[in-house]
């Protein structure tokens, strides 16, 4: 079964979208303005950009879970 493609153009939140361009960017040694809004993120990729994005705003201290 294959997963839903999301499009950077079709993330509705201006902010998020913007967040998620530039971490996409990021990742592959691009500028943030590279990104097309056509450009398209399997689920997983998705998750896993909003994971770095999450961890970017509050990271954890490794001794948190002792």
């Amino acid at each position: 079964m294959m997963g839903r493609m999301i499009r950077i153009r079709e993330i509705d939140d201006p902010d998020l979208r913007r967040r998620i361009a530039a971490a996409l960017a990021d990742r592959r040694g691009l500028s943030p303005a590279a990104v097309p809004g056509w450009y398209e993120l399997d689920d997983a990729d998705f998750v896993d950009l909003l994971n770095d994005l999450r961890d970017q705003e509050s990271p954890t201290d490794p001794d948190d879970d002792l």
